[in-house]
């Protein structure tokens, strides 16, 4: 790869530059058997197939299988919907707001709101629509529900419920599960999730890569991202490893300042669904056993006028950690026009819509550092399939690292059962 499609600058949370509430220089050196202890646990289950989701970029056999049926996809159908939530929805939706090509409209309803559901199934021509039910248990409740709903939908207007099996793509566990069962019995096509990858770390996996696939994603750039990524994560130094170096300064940052909330915040819209994808991860995978870091999501320059007043006067407990572009694709500057002598606007003539926002993150990174606020950045040339794809591998081995310093799990989810099992024996009670 030419350039480095991505850049880790910690500079301001370190307190030469924010005072007492960054961290020492040294941090990272004392925190050092630590982080080598993180990398090693982590290291090791990849190494032996138990953890895939690191190496997912040397399935060649996947993604060709993905870009052959995305192909055949596009020329049957028009719309893809995408029946999952969560992991089963994040990922996929973050590649295609930020990557997305000419490829089908795909629709990530996400819920069981009836109303945005309903209008949803009402707009679509159903002979030309597309479904992707994912799920990795294959018995998700949303999911599920969905998909009788969309079945009988589909036997009304197109005229049987076999209507319906040559429009749907399941991808679920290869073994069992309701989807499992389903695909077997109607001889749907259908994707596997692999064994040892977690829905929040499936993104990779045909879950995030068959409907990225179907809209026009390069996941050919994607994987060229992931493996420069892997390249990187491989190394235990964190001088050379960018997710074990932000892996050890979020968590003491969270130890030493009691500042466990991240607002991650990038700096283009395209980017917006990404940092929610993150959210679900880092929140999914660390909070645990009654502790845990807390992600906020923001995009700037929005919320610059409705949060940053928080970030700058409010509680001592958050680190910001920006997303800045070098470079967007279009080009809009702003015209001298017939108001260009003006005062107020004199200032900002000639200078590229892109170029403002940049300075807009500079200046509020600038504004925080001053007022002793730890911020951190994550720099992409551009919005492209390299950047992202590494951008999405380095924070997921960011927050695997992190459960071994917080001591926690990070690929489990048992607090979310007990509401799963609650919410089916309250729906048994006809």
């Amino acid at each position: 790869m030419q350039h480095e499609p991505l850049r880790f600058e910690p500079g301001n949370l370190y307190s030469d530059q924010v005072g007492a509430n960054g961290l020492s220089p040294s941090c990272l050196k004392a925190l050092g058997p630590s982080l080598t202890t993180a990398h090693s646990a982590i290291h090791t289950r990849v190494a032996s197939g138990e953890l895939p989701f690191l190496r997912l970029h040397e399935d060649r056999a996947t993604l060709e299988r993905v870009l052959e049926a995305a192909t055949a996809a596009q020329s049957r159908f028009d719309d893809l919907v995408v029946l999952g939530i969560g992991g089963s929805s994040l990922g996929g939706r973050a590649l295609i707001a930020a990557l997305g090509g000419a490829g089908l409209r795909v629709h990530f309803p996400d819920n069981l709101d009836p109303d945005r559901f309903g209008a949803l199934i009402d707009g679509l021509d159903l002979d030309r629509t597309q479904w992707n039910a994912i799920s990795k248990s294959g018995g998700t409740l949303e999911t599920i529900a969905q998909l009788l709903v969309v079945r009988e939908q589909a036997a009304a207007r197109l005229g049987s419920y076999g209507a319906l099996a040559s429009r749907l793509v399941v991808t679920t566990d290869p073994n069992k599960g309701f989807l499992r069962r389903l695909a077997r019995r109607d001889g749907l096509p259908s994707f596997e999730v692999p064994p040892g990858v977690g829905g929040r770390f499936s993104v990779f996996t045909p879950v995030g890569l068959y409907p990225a696939a179907a809209a026009g994603v390069d996941l050919e750039g994607v994987f060229r991202g992931m493996a420069w990524a892997a390249e990187r994560l491989a190394s235990p130094d964190p001088a050379e490893n960018p997710a074990l170096a932000a892996a050890g300064l979020l968590y003491s940052l969270d130890a030493e300042k009691g500042r466990p909330v991240i607002a991650t915040v990038p700096y283009a819209d395209s980017l917006r669904a990404t940092a929610e994808w993150f959210a679900q991860l880092w929140a999914e995978s660390l909070g645990k056993a009654g502790r845990g870091p807390v992600p906020v999501t923001a995009v700037g320059a929005t919320d610059q006028h409705s949060q940053l007043q928080l970030w700058m006067e409010g509680p001592p407990n958050m680190v910001v950690a920006f997303i800045e572009v070098d470079r967007f694709e279009r080009s809009m500057p702003i015209p001298p026009a017939d108001l260009g002598d003006d005062p107020d606007v004199a200032w900002m003539v000639g200078h590229d819509m892109g170029h403002i926002l940049r300075m807009e993150k500079r200046g509020t990174a600038e504004a925080l550092t001053q007022a002793g606020r730890p911020n951190l950045t994550w720099r992409m040339p551009a919005v492209t399939p390299e950047s992202l794809g590494a951008w999405m591998l380095i924070t997921q081995a960011m927050t695997a690292y992190a459960g071994g310093l917080y001591g926690v799990d990070p690929f489990d989810q048992p607090g979310v059962e007990a509401g799963k099992v609650i919410a089916r024996r309250l729906l048994s009670a006809r």
